[in-house]
Order: structure tokens, then sequence, then C-alpha cells
């Protein structure tokens, strides 16, 4: 029998889990579940926490952040990263931060079961199944690792000044990747292709 946390600040989701764990009750049971995550590593002192299930954007906290928080107290705790964001950097952050999994919400390919049960015998278990999105002229593939660091700096608000001390460049870099974003999108406004990225989902300010 695993125990599971669940921390996610959403209760529908939260209710989703819930009702697809229930179905394997003999291997899984929830023994917490937290909206935010000032509770979440103090739970798992109780040493009945096996499966840690966190949302990336709680109300209160970075999920990826707390997933190193408890990583750094509880090393034996498995960690799955959950999703609805399009921005595969957290895949990236999930993987560096030592979490054994992560679940695109939305996969049609992959669900929340699957990738528990890779992570339950310890493989580890990576939902990438995102769909094919575009910016502009431009599949989101096609640009660079630089180039949406960039871009997640200029959706915050940041100057050109700014967006080089965020990403520890400098400011001519940050011109190069200016070209090179306006170029591959077609849209000549960093403001309009930090926006769409945003509405799209592909890129989440702050997180």
């Amino acid at each position: 029998m695993f125990g599971i946390m669940i921390v996610e600040d959403s209760p529908f989701t939260i209710e989703y889990l819930e009702l697809k764990l229930s179905k394997m009750k003999n291997k899984y049971q929830v023994i917490c579940k937290f909206r935010d995550a000032q509770n979440a590593v103090p739970a798992c002192e109780s040493g009945q926490i096996d499966i840690v299930l966190i949302d990336v954007c709680l109300n209160d906290a970075s999920g990826l952040d707390l997933a190193k928080r408890i990583k750094e107290s509880f090393p034996k705790i498995k960690i799955i990263i959950m999703t609805s964001m399009l921005d595969q950097s957290f895949i990236k952050r999930a993987k560096s931060s030592g979490c054994e999994g992560f679940w695109f919400k939305e996969s049609i390919q992959t669900g929340i079961l699957s990738i528990l049960d890779d992570v339950a015998i310890g493989e580890k278990a990576f939902s990438e199944d995102f769909p094919e999105i575009t910016l502009g002229n431009a599949r989101l593939e096609e640009l660079t690792d630089a180039e949406l660091a960039v871009l997640r700096s200029f959706a915050k608000g940041f100057t050109y000044a700014e967006v080089a001390n965020d990403c520890h460049i400098s400011e001519n870099t940050v011109r190069y990747h200016v070209k090179n974003l306006t170029s591959k999108t077609g849209m000549h406004n960093m403001a309009k292709i930090a926006l769409e990225a945003v509405d799209k989902r592909v890129i989440l300010p702050g997180f």
C-alpha cells in the first residue's frame, strides 16, 4: 500500500484524483490533501507518505519549489508534478528537482494512474505528449530554451535591461534572441509574442 499526499489548489482536480485513486484502493491510499504548500512539508514527517502529487501553480507557492523542499528533507519520498500549463520548461525543472514523475493533466495518452504505477515501482515517468503549439508562424519546438527564457522574462513586463539581469546575459544577447523570436514568429512586437504565449499557456510568469 502506498500512502499518497495531494497538493492541489483546484477542488475539482482533487476530487478527480480521489476518484481515480479510489479505484485502486488496494494499492493507493490518500493520506492527506492540501490546497496550499504551507502544511505539506510538516505532513511528510508522519512517515505515512510514499508519493506526493503536486500541482505546479499553488495559491501560496510554486509547486516546483515545494518539491525541492520535500526532496531536501525527505529524499525517499517520490514526487509527481502535475500541470495543465503548456510551459515545457516545467518538465526540465521537475527533473532537476529530483522528481520521479510529471503528468500533463490534459494528456490523451497518459493517465495519472499510469504515471503513479511506474513511479511506485521505482521507475521515472514523465508525460511529454503536449499538443502542438504555435506562436505566430513558429512551432513551439522551433524556439530554443534561451529564447523561451527571454520570452518568459518579457512576459513579466521587464525592460531589456531587466530581462538581461533576469536571464544573466548581456543586453546585446537579449537583442539577439529578440531578433530570432521576431523572425521565427513573424511578429515584430515582443509584447504581442509574450501575450500570445501567456494566452496559449506556453509560459506562466511567476512560476
